[in-house]
């Protein structure tokens, strides 16, 4: 009887300035369809053979590039208010496999009279364990307990951070750093951080309507994330014909993140209900 052998074949380099290396995996000397990641010698994870290994390094280098010709600085050159001052603006996990790279804009926007700024969060694994990501978020105040920002899987909220734009591809062939395209992509994710400025203004104009509210009781959004004054049973004094979009979208954005007994994923699920029925678009 044959024993069953499992072993790599021709190994892959192209990284080998970062220590890694790719090498597919044979079962009695036959592919298997799955390679492993290696860095130091060492697995770090089994993933299908046509996952596209991306260093971090050379994400958060990418990152860095697109992020300057974009006018952004590294988040903790932030220049801005800070409740706990950061001291590098890449951040690494425990075991060193996933990258979250962050960035902000030094100048701050005026939205209904309120000082809102805007970052830019990069993120990337070598494990497979997460997408590249590229996504955008407000801010009124900076904090180091910001990480994960922009992208499925983010964990940390930091104060009245709303991520509302974001790009999430996964590691195929299609997706690599050498190509150019990451920067690429990265700079139309951060090209449209200004926007976001039109059109809380514009929400900050418009009214809510008796019709819009039906429908955002009626959705499948919690009732626990709705404002008191839409929930509560018996009538309230407050004037409903005055409420604006920007209020109402703040209000309910608040008590998302705020809720502690609500999972990261039941979050993300009520963000994309919200953002059907309340569109982040300038409307010409």
């Amino acid at each position: 009887m044959q024993v069953p052998t499992l072993s790599f074949g021709e190994l892959d380099t192209t990284w080998e300035r970062y220590d890694l290396s790719q090498g597919p995996l044979l079962f009695n000397g036959n592919h298997t369809g799955y390679k492993a990641v290696l860095r130091k010698g060492q697995i770090v994870s089994i993933v299908r053979k046509g996952y596209a290994l991306i260093p971090n390094e050379e994400a958060v280098k990418l990152a860095d590039e697109a992020a300057e010709l974009a006018g952004l600085v590294p988040f903790h050159e932030f220049s801005g208010e800070w409740i706990v001052k950061m001291h590098e603006h890449v951040i690494y996990d425990k075991n060193e496999t996933r990258v979250h790279a962050l960035y902000a804009s030094n100048k701050h926007y005026d939205v209904n009279g309120e000082k809102m700024h805007i970052g830019v969060g990069i993120h990337n694994s070598i494990d497979g364990s997460m997408a590249f990501g590229c996504g955008i978020f407000t801010f009124r105040h900076a904090c180091a307990n910001m990480v994960f920002a922009g992208t499925r899987g983010y964990e940390q909220a930091f104060d009245q951070r709303k991520t509302v734009e974001y790009i999430y591809k996964r590691h195929t062939v299609g997706l690599a750093p050498i190509t150019g395209g990451l920067k690429n992509t990265i700079l139309a994710v951060m090209d449209k951080a200004t926007s976001l400025i039109d059109i809380y203004n514009q929400m900050a104009q418009e009214k809510v309507t008796e019709e819009f509210i039906e429908r955002l009781k009626k959705s499948r959004l919690s009732a626990r994330v709705l404002p008191d004054y839409l929930t509560a049973k018996e009538p309230e004094t407050f004037d409903i014909s005055s409420l604006t979009q920007w209020q109402l979208y703040n209000d309910i954005t608040e008590k998302i993140w705020h809720n502690a007994k609500a999972h990261l994923k039941t979050k993300e699920f009520q963000f994309a209900t919200l953002h059907k029925l309340m569109p982040l678009q300038v409307t010409q």
